[in-house]
């Protein structure tokens, strides 16, 4: 990917990872937590800090101009969550058929780079089937290539 990930730290209680958006709307706290789906699948959220309720939300669309290095800090971080968790596998689904395309967009950017180390799947509706950069899914399975079977 062409964009640098933003820096991004697991916060204390090891429930998501903290970055900040940066761009035309000024500095957005985000952050990106992973929530157990069954045994050792995981769901990723990409969340928006939300300083009236106090709470991270995932349905906020904040045009801040940066959604490069967003998608490229999703990435990144889904790497190093694959690092200290290896028989783990994420889902990734957006809230949205757009923020789904971003997904999409995201990962065909960076599937020569990730594709030795990674296996990505997509559902397109009917069935898991071997990820296509210019395929059409509505969510994804990324694993350790020696996971998915």
């Amino acid at each position: 990917m062409q964009y640098e990930a933003y820096p991004f730290v697991l916060n204390e209680a090891e429930t998501h990872y903290k970055f900040e958006s940066i761009g035309k709307r000024g500095v957005i706290e985000k952050a990106i937590s992973f929530s157990k789906l069954s045994i050792d699948v995981y769901n990723l959220a990409l969340l928006d800090f939300d300083p009236v309720t106090q709470n991270y939300i995932d349905d906020s669309v904040t045009d801040n101009g940066d959604m490069p290095e967003i998608m490229a800090t999703v990435i990144a971080v889904i790497l190093n969550y694959l690092n200290e968790h290896p028989a783990r596998r994420i889902v990734l689904t957006g809230n949205s058929k757009s923020r789904n395309r971003l997904y999409q967009i995201a990962i065909g950017k960076v599937w020569e780079v990730v594709q030795e180390d990674l296996q990505i799947l997509g559902f397109n509706g009917v069935e898991w089937l071997t990820f296509e950069p210019n395929g059409s899914f509505e969510s994804f399975l990324i694993a350790r290539k020696f996971l998915i079977s």
